[in-house]
């Protein structure tokens, strides 16, 4: 669901359309949420997508925002990621397997993929033998200091 910046937003047809195949009632408020996560520039918190919605929305609540968020990730449209300190949500439109590098000091969290990264982790849990368990995919989360 990732929208570089270069690409324009997804009109309301299509955004329409996305919540519908996810399973999800298109309402006019989470039409506009979508929208505002699809132009909010990184990975915005929920406080940030109401701020971007309310203008167009007056009567959307912050709960309405988080209820709207939260069926977004079960449906697989956006992901969870925690910042530094891991104390509040931020959400990430680019559902595809990536890691996330976190900065401490500004908490702005960079999308990273590396294939040789991957494949080493994939190979650690094959020799490792967990019982029990067979990694699916794999998610870091990298915190450190931009310089």
């Amino acid at each position: 669901m990732s929208t570089p910046l270069n690409l324009p937003v997804p009109d309301r047809d299509q955004l329409y359309l996305r919540l519908t195949q996810a399973g999800l009632r298109a309402t006019q408020q989470r039409l506009g949420i979508l929208e505002a996560l699809l132009t909010l520039p990184g990975h915005p918190t929920a406080e940030q997508v109401f701020r971007s919605v309310r203008p167009a929305n007056p009567t959307i609540s912050l709960g309405t925002v988080y209820k709207a968020l939260d069926s977004f990730v079960a449906a697989g449209l956006l992901k969870r990621v925690a910042d530094a300190d891991g104390t509040r949500r931020r959400y990430d439109t680019d559902c595809t397997n990536h890691h996330h590098l976190v900065c401490q000091d500004t908490q702005e969290i960079i999308d990273y993929c590396d294939p040789k990264l991957d494949q080493l982790l994939q190979e650690f849990f094959a020799t490792k033998g967990f019982e029990h368990f067979q990694p699916q995919s794999f998610s870091l989360h990298i915190t450190g200091v931009r310089k």
